[in-house]
C-alpha cells in the first residue's frame, strides 16, 4: 500500500493524507480508544453474563455520536484556519467522520472475534480489510484523480464493508455462545467503573497523540506539505512494518493475557504480564534493528521514485516506533491492574518533550529534527513508564531475553554493514544479497525467540 500510494500520489498529497489521518487519530484517541480498551478488558465477562451483544449495540450508537462531534469539530478547525489540510471543508468532515465511525466498528468487531477465541475468522477478515481498502483506494485514484481524498475514501469503503461483515459474524457468535440473560440498562456502578477506567486513558491518549502526531502540524506550518509528505512516507515504512509485527504479536498473545488476567489474583497478574513482555519485547527489538540496518533497501522497495530521499526518515521512524511499541507493552500493566491513572504523567511528559524538541530541532536540522525529537521524547516516556509501573510486576520485564535480543540485533546490524563494505551499496547484486542474508538471519532469530513462548502459550503454562 505504501509503495502504490507513493507511486500514484505526490509528496504534497501524501502530506494531506497524513494530516487527515492524524486528525482522525486525535478524535479516536479521545473519544473511542478508552471505551474500546474497556470493552477488551470486560468482553469475556460480558460474554459469560450474556450482556455483550447489548453493550456492543450501545457502543455503536456512541460511535455514531462521536463521529458527528468529530465532523463538527474539524469544521471549526477549518473555519478558524488552525491547520492547512489542503481539502475543502466538506471533504474534510466526510473523511474524518467516516473514518472514525467505520474504522472503529472494524477495529472493535474483528479483534473481538480473536479475543473470544475465533482466530481463524479474525485473520481472514483482517487480511480482507487490508485488501479491500487497498483495492478501493487504488481504483478510486485511478478512476478519478491522484488526490488524497480519493485514496482516503477508498480506505474507508474497505473498512466499512468488512467491518459490517465482521459485526454480523461477531453478533452471530455472541447469540450462539451467550446465555439468554442480558442487562437492559447500565447501572450506576457500571457507569462508574467505565468512567474510572476511561478518563485516565483519555487524558493519557490525548497527550500521547500530541507526542506521536503533533509534529505533523508543525512540519506543515514551517516546512510545507511536501516536506511533511516525504517525512511521513519514510516514517511510514518503519511504522508500517512494526505495526504489522505488533498486530501479529498482539493478536496471538494478548487474548491469552486478558484471559489469564481475568482469572488471576494480584500476584499472578504480574507474572502474566512478564510472560507477555518476555514474548514480545525481544521480537520487537530485533525487528527495529533489522529496519535500521536495511533502511536503504527498504526505501527502494516500498517507496516510489519521488520519495527515495526519505531513507533517513526510515531510521528515525524505526527508533521512534521502537519506543512506542515498548510503551504500549508497559501500558498494559496499568490496564491489567485497572489503574490507568498511572499513564497520565508519562504521556504528559512525552507530549511536552516531543513538541519542545521538535520546535528546537526543526530550525537547526530541518525535517530530520522531527525524527530526533520523536525518538528522544519516546525514550523519555519509556523510562518514566518503567519507573512508575515496574514495581507492580516484580521489577519490570525479564532482563535475560531482552539482553540476548539486543546482542542478536547488534550482530545483525554489524553483518549488514560488513556486507555493504565488501559488496558496495549500488547495483542489484548487493541489494539482493543484503536482503537475502539479513532477512534469513532475521527470520531464524525470530523463530528462536518466539518458539518457546508459542509452545508455552499453547500449553497454558504460566511460567517464563
Amino acid at each position: 500500500m505504501i509503495r502504490v500510494a507513493t507511486s500514484i500520489l505526490s509528496p504534497k498529497e501524501m502530506g494531506k493524507v497524513s494530516l487527515v489521518v492524524a486528525t482522525t487519530a486525535l478524535f479516536s484517541l479521545f473519544l473511542v480508544s478508552p471505551v474500546g480498551m474497556f470493552i477488551n478488558r470486560r468482553l469475556h465477562a460480558w460474554q459469560g453474563s450474556g450482556a455483550a451483544r447489548q453493550y456492543l449495540q450501545r457502543y455503536a450508537l456512541y460511535l455514531l455520536l462521536a463521529a458527528i462531534l468529530a465532523a463538527l469539530c474539524v469544521g471549526c478547525f477549518y473555519l478558524f484556519g488552525l491547520a492547512n489540510f489542503g481539502l475543502s471543508i466538506a471533504w474534510l468532515m466526510l473523511l474524518v467522520a467516516g473514518s472514525l465511525f467505520f474504522n472503529s466498528i472494524n477495529l472493535t468487531a474483528i479483534p473481538s472475534l480473536n479475543l473470544l477465541g475465533d482466530s481463524g475468522r479474525f485473520m481472514l477478515l483482517t487480511v480482507a480489510t487490508m485488501l479491500a481498502s487497498f483495492c478501493f483506494a487504488t481504483l478510486l485514484v485511478k478512476a478519478g484523480q491522484p488526490l488524497a481524498q480519493y485514496w482516503l475514501l477508498g480506505l474507508i469503503i474497505g473498512q466499512a464493508l468488512l467491518g459490517l461483515i465482521g459485526t454480523q459474524v461477531l453478533f452471530g457468535r455472541l447469540r450462539a455462545g451467550a446465555p439468554r440473560s442480558a442487562a437492559r440498562s447500565m447501572s450506576a456502578s457500571q457507569l462508574q467503573a467505565l468512567f474510572s477506567f476511561a478518563w485516565p486513558v483519555t487524558i493519557a491518549a490525548g497527550f500521547g497523540w500530541v507526542q506521536a502526531q503533533g509534529y505533523r502540524y508543525l512540519v506543515e506550518d514551517r516546512l510545507g506539505l511536501t516536506q511533511l509528505g516525504l517525512f511521513v512516507a519514510g516514517y511510514g515504512v518503519s511504522s508500517g512494518i512494526l505495526a504489522g509485527l505488533e498486530s501479529v504479536l498482539t493478536a496471538y498473545f494478548q487474548p491469552r493475557l486478558y484471559r489469564d488476567v481475568s482469572a488471576a489474583d494480584s500476584e499472578h497478574k504480574g507474572l502474566v504480564w512478564r510472560r507477555y513482555a518476555a514474548a514480545v519485547m525481544p521480537s520487537m527489538l530485533l525487528t527495529v534493528m533489522a529496519i535500521v540496518a536495511l533502511a536503504p533497501e527498504l526505501t527502494r522497495i516500498f517507496l516510489g521514485a519521488s520519495f527515495q530521499s526519505a531513507a533517513k526518515y526510515v531510521v528515525w521512524g524505526a527508533l521512534a516506533e521502537a519506543a512506542r511499541l515498548l510503551i504500549a507493552v508497559y501500558s498494559l500493566i496499568a490496564h491489567v491492574y485497572m489503574r490507568t491513572q498511572l499513564l497520565i504523567v508519562p504521556n504528559v511528559l512525552g507530549a511536552l518533550f516531543s513538541i519542545s524538541l521538535c520546535l528546537w530541532f526543526i530550525p537547526r536540522f530541518g525535517t530530520s529534527g522531527v525524527g530526533m525529537g520523536l525518538a528522544a521524547s519516546g525514550l523519555m516516556v519509556l523510562l518514566t513508564m518503567h519507573l512508575l509501573l515496574a514495581r507492580y510486576v516484580h521489577g519490570g520485564p525479564p532482563s535475560q531475553p531482552i539482553i540476548v535480543a539486543a546482542l542478536a540485533a547488534a550482530t545483525l546490524w554489524v553483518a549488514t554493514l560488513s556486507l555493504r563494505h565488501f559488496l558496495g551499496s549500488s547495483g542489484w547484486v548487493p541489494f539482493i544479497t543484503a536482503l537475502s542474508v539479513v532477512g534469513t538471519g532475521y527470520a531464524g532469530l525470530q523463530f528462536l525467540f518466539l518458539r518457546q513462548h508459542v509452545v508455552t502459550s499453547a500449553s497454558g503454562r504460566l511460567g517464563l
